[in-house]
């Protein structure tokens, strides 16, 4: 069961599972922003990442000595959040730490996601509170998947990034899904659209790292702006399955990635983390801009 919003201009669906967004839309038009998640490529639409983003080695967290297993991006994704706030314009979700959550991650957390409609625009918070009685390290990212306008597999073309970032954007190389020592460059164009294609994603992700990178713009084929993602995080990652041979591409604003290969350390010492301390409140968030 999903819950709906909408603020007349935009409509949005939201899953108990995992708080995701599953549905966004204009209320005057019946085209779909969001991917509807056909397993056929991806059956996820916009999982929230927490506590990781990415891979840990060999799927261990070492916390305080101890070894947890925690598979790819993290367990929020698949649990249920209880619906706290159902206002106008304004849903939140809330996920306690409980004892299959402890099993996993051995801290008392409690992670808010909160959905805001304002005029033609989305934003999404997260609040990440630390219930513990110690530091806990942690990283969390979006994942949101933008179904192409008018996809056909056979074009040469499926649309078009742009940055507010100059060419070139400097990617981290993720082999097997952890990264290593070298970075490689994606040069952009002098109109500065990004053309996506069939092979763009050969490198499978794009993970540009400098923190530069602080707005895309999905344009349609002709170049027209479709969807814009704003937010103001430290890393911005760009994926489609099979090489882009998809009818969707993924805009994601994260704090945190992958382990390095081999990294067998603590996990407060993982590349990308974040702190929050007992009793604290992290927060932060971002925008989806329908165009």
């Amino acid at each position: 069961m999903a819950e709906h919003l909408s603020n007349g201009i935009l409509e949005i669906e939201v899953a108990l599972r995992g708080a995701e967004l599953q549905s966004l839309r204009r209320v005057a038009s019946p085209a779909e922003y969001l991917w509807h998640g056909d397993a056929q490529y991806w059956n996820r639409r916009a999982p929230i990442l927490f506590p990781i983003v990415g891979k840990v080695w060999n799927d261990t967290a070492r916390i305080d000595g101890q070894a947890y297993e925690l598979h790819q991006h993290g367990f929020a994704r698949d649990c249920d959040f209880e619906k706290i706030v159902d206002e106008d314009r304004h849903l939140a979700f809330l996920l306690r730490s409980n004892a299959q959550t402890r099993r996993l991650w051995p801290f008392d957390f409690e992670l808010r996601i909160d959905y805001t409609l304002l005029r033609n625009r989305l934003t999404v918070g997260w609040s990440v509170t630390n219930r513990d009685s110690r530091e806990m390290p942690f990283q969390i990212g979006a994942h949101p998947a933008f179904a192409y306008p008018n996809f056909h597999l056979d074009d040469a073309v499926h649309g078009f990034f742009s940055f507010d970032a100059k060419s070139p954007l400097v990617s981290s190389r993720v082999e097997g899904g952890f990264a290593v020592s070298e970075t490689f460059e994606v040069p952009l164009p002098a109109d500065d659209l990004l053309p996506l294609t069939n092979e763009t994603f050969a490198c499978d992700t794009i993970v540009e790292a400098t923190g530069r990178v602080h707005r895309v713009t999905l344009h349609n084929a002709e170049g027209r702006p479709w969807i814009t993602v704003l937010h103001n995080m430290p890393i911005t990652a760009l994926w489609s399955p099979c090489n882009g041979r998809a009818p969707f591409v993924c805009i994601e604003p994260w704090h945190g990635r992958c382990d390095d290969q081999y990294f067998e350390g603590e996990f407060a010492c993982r590349a990308a983390i974040e702190r929050v301390a007992p009793g604290q409140t992290w927060t932060t968030s971002y925008e989806i801009l329908v165009e």
